[in-house]
């Protein structure tokens, strides 16, 4: 029987957004489950996804999407693990494809998405290494170290980053055009937007040191463009 997967959405006042997500992935072919953790939302979040056949789990207070993550992974039944942000704006059944079939087929361990709102230094380099749509094998999320530092909101993908370099797991980023996440500023206007973003580089630094996340985004866009090229050449007898 081919693999399925969990998505896991950890959701935070997304009630505006959050649907567009959920009609997607709700009745996906490979798709077995979906999860989402509430994490302690003041708006209508809850009373949303409960319109739709997915699983719901309450943070009685916010605790940040690290421990909402790991919830939703501890909740998790399957073997490959999909994390979807909440607020993804051109998200359809063929981006759930591109990010799954690599790791259901076993081409690779993880993959995660280029953004057609990425940055332009990262589309140049072919990847977000700080994006938060990732399909996961989940035996490589049991390493401790990737949930070390709850308490720092925007590190979880950094972690994740090192543990999985560290460990030789293959990976491949995914070019998405159509897909986009909300920019802060639309969400809580310009000014607060802005400090998010600014808080967002400050807490990655908490992680590790600025010249060691650039260090690892440079590591992660040579290995993904290696694979790519092996791939490359594995496939061309079979393209001729």
């Amino acid at each position: 029987m081919k693999q399925k997967v969990s998505v896991i959405i950890a959701a935070y006042n997304e009630e505006p957004r959050i649907a567009k997500v959920l009609s997607v992935v709700e009745n996906h072919p490979l798709v077995d489950e979906v999860i989402v953790v509430n994490d302690g939302s003041k708006d209508k979040t809850s009373e949303v996804v409960k319109k739709y056949k997915v699983t719901l789990i309450e943070n009685e207070k916010n605790l940040g999407k690290t421990l909402s993550v790991k919830r939703g992974i501890e909740k998790a039944r399957n073997d490959i693990v999909l994390m979807l942000d909440a607020d993804l704006v051109g998200l359809t059944s063929k981006s759930i494809n591109a990010l799954v079939i690599p790791v259901i087929n076993g081409k690779v361990d993880w993959t995660l998405s280029l953004r057609g709102n990425s940055f332009g230094y990262m589309k140049k380099m072919g990847i977000d290494w700080v994006s938060g749509e990732r399909a996961i094998r989940k035996e490589l999320l049991k390493d401790p170290f990737i949930w070390s530092k709850p308490k720092v909101g925007f590190g979880l993908e950094t972690l994740m980053n090192k543990s999985f370099i560290d460990r030789g797991a293959t990976f491949q980023s995914i070019y998405l055009p159509n897909l986009r996440v909300v920019n802060k500023a639309d969400k809580i206007g310009l000014v607060k937007g802005w400090y998010c973003e600014i808080k967002m580089v400050r807490q990655i630094s908490r992680v590790l040191p600025l010249y060691k996340v650039i260090a690892q985004f440079i590591t992660m866009a040579k290995l993904n463009k290696r694979y790519k090229s092996s791939l490359s050449l594995e496939q061309q007898p079979n393209e001729a």
